[in-house]
């Protein structure tokens, strides 16, 4: 199991991950991350859109950047709302 660290992208700030979370490999964390940017945009909206995330950088236990996950991916049919 490898370590990654899901940092967390709004229009102006980032909110970084000093956890992390153990998964079998580096596309179990980003299908994670896909799941996890959907249900924070969907709980965002509920409140009324605000502080909705653009998407997540995953950075592995080095802290290198290992994918992004971007709002357009995890959710076509928001890409345009939020731009």
């Amino acid at each position: 199991m490898a370590t990654y660290y899901f940092h967390i992208r709004h229009a102006d700030h980032v909110i970084v991950d000093f956890e992390g979370s153990a998964f079998p490999d580096l596309t179990a964390a980003r299908q994670e991350a896909v799941e996890s940017l959907r249900e924070m945009v969907r709980h965002a909206l509920m409140k009324r859109g605000q502080d909705i995330p653009i998407g997540i950088d995953i950075s592995d236990a080095h802290g290198a950047l290992a994918a992004e996950v971007d709002v357009a991916a995890a959710i076509p049919e928001m890409a345009g709302r939020l731009r």
